[in-house]
């Protein structure tokens, strides 16, 4: 038995009373976890799968099994507001796919288990201004996940490689940012979760960063793919 804390990223209903849970956990990095249960009880309570729900669990772990059982669970912290308000519910279902496309199964790793864990909670507490909050989190993941661009480079003028990560004096590949496009993408690298609310982005210019966010994401990540709930997202904030 291990006992771990875990983050809900995906659930899916599994043959009668059953869930198949993905979990990004602080043991033993993303896992693929099978609830059984009955009409009357299951081993993970269903207010419990929302996406990115914070949760303590005992597993049964069993060598060689495509999917790993919850005996036990209970919440580290119950979020009193990402799964009941709308807004935060659909940021929340789109950094949970983004963090299940990204994380690989046994891929233990502390820090990010921390810095997500911790986002999550701000998240929940903040009541206003958490429009740029999904921009912040995939910028800053990026350092935990080895491609943060290095922002002492940057100066007026130049362009942002994505590819190679780097801003440089000339735009000689097709994923270089323009200089307009580059100067909005070092503006956002100094955002944090404190002073987001002062960068006033529209709806278009926020999904317009967004959109190169995920590109440099795609460049770095080859599996990533495409993000299906990303339409519902760029609906979101005027």
């Amino acid at each position: 038995m291990i006992k771990t804390e875990a983050i809900v990223l995906h659930t899916i209903h599994y043959r009668d009373h059953s869930y198949i849970v993905h979990l990004f956990t602080r043991e033993q990095g993303r896992i693929n976890c099978l609830v059984k249960g009955s009409k009357q009880k299951l081993a993970l309570s269903p207010v419990l799968m929302q996406p990115l729900s914070l949760i303590d669990i005992v597993l049964d772990n069993r060598a060689n099994k495509t999917f790993q059982y919850i005996r036990e669970s209970s919440p580290t912290s119950l979020l009193n507001t990402v799964p009941y308000d709308p807004i935060k519910n659909s940021i929340a279902l789109f950094l949970s796919e983004i963090l299940h496309k990204t994380l690989r199964e046994s891929d233990k790793e502390n820090a990010l288990f921390d810095f997500v864990k911790e986002s999550i909670l701000f998240f929940d507490t903040t009541t206003k201004g958490f429009a740029n909050f999904h921009l912040v989190f995939l910028i800053k993941m990026t350092y935990f996940l080895g491609f943060f661009p290095n922002l002492s480079q940057f100066h007026d003028g130049v362009y942002f490689d994505m590819l190679n990560s780097q801003f440089t004096e000339q735009n000689n590949n097709p994923h270089t940012l323009n200089v307009e496009e580059t100067e909005a993408f070092a503006h956002l690298m100094r955002m944090d979760y404190d002073n987001m609310q002062v960068f006033s982005l529209s709806r278009n210019q926020r999904n317009t960063i967004l959109e190169h966010i995920l590109t440099y994401y795609r460049l770095h990540l080859p599996e990533f793919g495409t993000v299906k709930s990303l339409d519902i997202l760029q609906q979101l904030f005027a």
